[in-house]
């Protein structure tokens, strides 16, 4: 990582200007001026400035951090294509997960044909902000399995190789080789199933598409059985599409189905650099542009997080800690929670609310609930108290099935500049 010190007496150092004085032979004098990197102690050391942006720090093979002048520092993502406003550097650095940049990448190569939102104030108008039902889903679906097959390889090699590569993935997670697509025959809503596409008369591709809403009741099974009745001969593919995050997929993988997800399509659909369909890229920017929200808490000041940035959270703790998330609703209004720790067999288990971190328990029917939410209030406050918790008596105490006998309301932990310390936090978490 760069640390601008001054390597002779390790004070720091600051952009300013510094010259150089060349005689020549004819007795006149030229003046070198660059900017630099000039010594706070006064000690003589300066050093040129290097190039701008220069890459810094590396994150997985994905994500690059970049340094800016004035301190400032941008991620630059790899994946997405997608370089994002600038910070100062210290900021990103603390948030921790970087490591010492070790390539040989040409800065300004990679930049080319990067989103950038700093320069690009306003977005195209995009399909899909309008049509935001899942039957438009489904139409896109159904439109780029279409393009699988071999006759229109001559109209759009890319986007008939993206649209083979879809298809592929749906029997590679289902341990199947893609065979030649000879046939294929799509049918949209099939007894309310959301797509059926049959290849070679041989197999049965079933697709649920839900974009932000989740399965219910034993739909998922119902479809399956309604395919096996009318081609019972077929070897049944299904998949649950879902483009939004949900915090798991238990009944769906009951039923038979896999979990498509938002980051598969996007991975599939980044092979497409060189399609410039417009129906293609506006989908693809369409999940470019969730796929950001929901990444959003790491750059994002917490006191500005929205909905998706809270998923996003709660998915990097999910893989710390176990436990589920999702939308809780409420007469005031509702919020996304977080709770883990009802399998210790314990009397209380954990729930986060957005910024606030409960501490809750369950009566049973026919138990006091006064006795018992005193009973373990009392618990819980004398361990915090031993154990540096941070845990309080609610400011409201109210009797219920559910109760609230202890919370905290600065649980995730920030930098100087309010971004997340996900190594900090996770740590705080994990005493509970």
């Amino acid at each position: 990582m760069t640390k601008e010190i001054c390597p002779e007496c390790g004070a720091g150092l600051i952009e300013d200007a510094s010259e150089k004085l060349i005689e020549r032979e004819d007795s006149t004098v030229e003046i070198d001026a660059y900017p630099a990197l000039v010594c706070k102690s006064g000690c003589g050391h300066t050093e040129p400035i290097k190039e701008y942006p220069r890459i810094i720090g590396q994150q997985d093979k994905d994500q690059l951090l970049l340094l800016y002048p004035n301190e400032q520092g941008r991620i630059l993502d790899l994946r997405d294509r997608v370089l994002y406003p600038p910070i100062h550097y210290l900021s990103i650095l603390g948030r921790g997960y970087w490591e010492e940049y070790s390539g040989i990448h040409d800065v300004h190569a990679l930049l080319e044909g990067i989103y950038d939102p700093e320069e690009s104030a306003t977005e195209p108008p995009n399909l899909f902000t309008y049509a935001t039902s899942e039957l438009s889903q489904d139409a896109f679906l159904c439109w780029l399995l279409s393009w699988s097959e071999k006759k229109y390889q001559s109209m759009d090699r890319f986007l008939h190789n993206v649209a083979v590569e879809f298809v592929s993935t749906i029997f590679a997670v289902h341990n199947l080789a893609i065979p030649e697509i000879r046939s294929l025959k799509i049918i949209p809503q099939f007894k309310s199933l959301d797509i059926l596409a049959i290849v070679n008369n041989q197999y049965a591709i079933l697709i649920e598409d839900k974009t932000f809403t989740k399965n219910h009741s034993n739909q998922l099974c119902r479809y399956r059985n309604a395919v096996k009745n009318e081609y019972p001969d077929l070897i049944q593919l299904p998949i649950y599409f879902k483009i939004a995050d949900q915090s798991h997929y238990r009944s769906v993988e009951s039923a038979g189905y896999i979990p498509f997800t938002r980051k598969m399509m996007l991975k599939i659909m980044d092979k497409g650099k060189d399609i410039n369909n417009a129906i293609f890229l506006d989908y693809y920017r369409h999940l470019q542009r969730l796929d950001k929200k929901v990444s959003s808490f790491w750059v994002t000041p917490v006191s500005e997080w929205s909905a998706f940035a809270w998923q996003g959270l709660y998915q990097e703790l999910q893989k710390e800690i176990g436990g589920d998330w999702g939308y809780v609703s409420n007469p005031r209004g509702g919020f996304w929670g977080f709770w883990w720790g009802r399998d210790r067999n314990e009397k209380h288990y954990y729930q986060l609310e957005q910024q606030k971190l409960c501490v809750k328990v369950v009566a049973a029917d026919d138990e006091d609930k006064r006795e018992l939410r005193y009973q373990v209030m009392e618990e819980i406050l004398l361990r915090s108290d031993k154990e540096g918790l941070s845990l309080q008596k609610p400011a409201r105490v109210m009797s219920g099935r559910t109760m609230t006998v202890a919370e905290r309301h600065d649980y995730i932990l920030t930098d100087a500049a309010g971004f997340v310390d996900m190594e900090l936090t996770i740590a705080e978490l994990k005493k509970l």
